[in-house]
């Protein structure tokens, strides 16, 4: 039976703030007209929804995304109650089925060249390649009628998911925006006699380090946050919009007057990380060998090794990584929050091209973006067995752990989260902090743009060769950038990152002169 929310006019209120700043999307004249329909149009296709989702005929529809249990428990008990929701507004019904992590990308790929049945797919890939395949249905033409709230609740974000005049994804409700931050060990932090708000920038930073170093010489001041990376891999977080290959633009090129298309490794704002890094590799900063360490931060911080690591933070970050280490993390902000094409559309629902009825497909989809029910039953499972709720904060019940509850989705593949209950380790008040986070996050000059790589797969091969040469050990501190950053630019230079400079100003000043 569906359990309705004690909390759904709060949730209803966030999800209305989601779509605050909507009416500020930049669309481009030739999205509008692709994506807009008259309003007789519409009230046309409304009158027609009914007749197509409701025709008597039970279409089954197969829903795939990934996971790190493809046969949780209660898959059937959860698709069951899926089914019982969505048969109250659609003749359909879903199967559902979970991929691992490790085969996912391979598998998905299979299946969506093969043409084998797949109606609802989570993808983490290049939307434009897999659209210019011909494996992804165009939606533009049937969103607004078959799934008007996940259009509305999305209105903001989606146009990171179209090229070519076309619409080929939903983008899920997340941390949209990107930024840099310095994480940090609670306890650590405070016997040096600092708090979070007194750490602003890198001087900050440094000061913090300088003192951890002599007070603790057995922890690695800073540890890097992913492994095979330098310790400063997100130092320019959120000063460029790197659209492939380290080409892109700055993020505070005024559009007004046109964009310049730029070799972010060959400018002032990366040598000036280079020297950085540089200089606390000397100083003892960094943990020795980073890049080719192969433990994890978690695992670091668990075996009191790790002080701190600089890297991508949202709100949320703290708890997650407290929990993911079992030691308390401070997250700071330092850079700036920005949001681009590529941090939207790298997580988003999409209608694969032999799906026979895209209509059924993309009204279930609009569940997920706007059901409550439907929204607790995908990311929770089974109230009462997976989880239990109080003061509309769910939790796992009593003897259940992550290890043993039958069913359980990130909220970063659900569709939009907003609408269900919020998870007990989340911070206070998390869906309106994400919307926050997303709608003050400062946009960059190429939002909406997507890049056809077509006419440089070569130079990207080659140049993805030079940067696993130089990027990480530049980004570590581990050669004197006075020396090191010059050649890493002419060998790219070599590998043919003008070429993609050329090919990808002509289409940014292309996409300008449709806007």
């Amino acid at each position: 039976m569906r359990k309705k929310m004690a909390a759904a006019v709060l949730m209803a209120a966030m999800t209305a703030s989601l779509l605050a700043g909507c009416g500020d999307s930049k669309s481009s004249d030739s999205t509008k007209a692709d994506s807009a329909q008259t309003t007789a149009s519409n009230q046309s296709e409304a009158g027609d929804s009914t007749s197509d989702l409701k025709d008597g005929k039970t279409e089954e529809l197969l829903m795939v995304w990934p996971g790190s249990n493809a046969s949780p428990a209660d898959m059937q008990a959860v698709e069951d109650e899926m089914n019982e929701i969505i048969g109250e507004k659609v003749d359909a019904k879903v199967k559902l089925q979970i991929i691992e992590w490790g085969a996912y990308n391979d598998q998905t790929n299979l299946m969506l060249s093969s043409g084998e049945k797949l109606d609802m797919v989570f993808l983490m890939s290049n939307i434009r390649e897999d659209g210019q395949r011909g494996q992804l249905y165009p939606i533009n033409d049937l969103i607004e009628t078959y799934a008007p709230d996940a259009y509305s609740a999305m209105e903001r974000y989606i146009e990171a998911c179209y090229f070519d005049g076309n619409l080929y994804g939903l983008p899920t409700y997340r941390d949209l925006a990107s930024q840099a931050g310095f994480m940090c060990r609670a306890d650590i932090l405070e016997e040096l006699g600092y708090k979070a708000e007194d750490i602003k920038n890198f001087d900050d930073i440094e000061e913090v380090l300088k003192k951890c170093q002599e007070v603790h010489p057995e922890l690695y001041p800073m540890i890097p946050s992913d492994l095979n990376n330098g310790c400063f891999a997100n130092y320019v977080k959120g000063e460029f919009d790197v659209v492939t290959s380290g080409v892109g633009v700055d993020i505070d090129d005024d559009a007004s007057d046109g964009i310049t298309v730029i070799n972010t490794y060959d400018t002032e704002k990366y040598k000036e990380m280079a020297e950085k890094a540089y200089d606390w590799n000397q100083k003892g900063y960094f943990m020795p060998d980073s890049t080719t360490n192969t433990t994890t931060r978690q695992d670091l911080f668990r075996a009191n090794t790790a002080f701190s690591y600089y890297g991508s933070q949202h709100p949320g970050t703290a708890t997650q990584e407290t929990m993911n280490s079992g030691k308390e993390i401070v997250s700071i902000p330092i850079g700036r929050s920005t949001i681009s094409t590529s941090s939207v559309n790298f997580c988003q629902w999409a209608i694969p091209a032999q799906c026979e009825n895209p209509k059924k497909a993309l009204a279930v989809l609009n569940l997920l973006y706007s059901d409550s029910d439907f929204q607790n039953l995908f990311r929770y499972g089974i109230e009462g067995k997976d989880y239990v709720v109080s003061d509309g904060i769910a939790s796992y019940p009593d003897g259940v752990t992550s290890d043993s509850v039958g069913w359980g989705n990130e909220l970063w593949l659900c569709g939009n989260g907003s609408v269900g209950y919020a998870w007990e380790t989340d911070p206070e008040n998390v869906y309106e902090k994400f919307t926050e986070y997303n709608d003050t996050a400062q946009e960059s000059p190429l939002y909406g743009f997507i890049y056809d790589t077509t006419n440089v797969k070569n130079e990207i091969t080659a140049i993805t060769n030079v940067t696993d040469k130089y990027k990480a050990i530049i980004e570590n501190g581990d050669a004197d950038p006075s020396t090191t950053l010059p050649q890493f630019n002419e060998e790219l230079k070599s590998a043919g990152i003008d070429n993609i400079i050329e090919d990808m100003q002509k289409q940014v000043d292309e996409w300008l002169a449709n806007k």
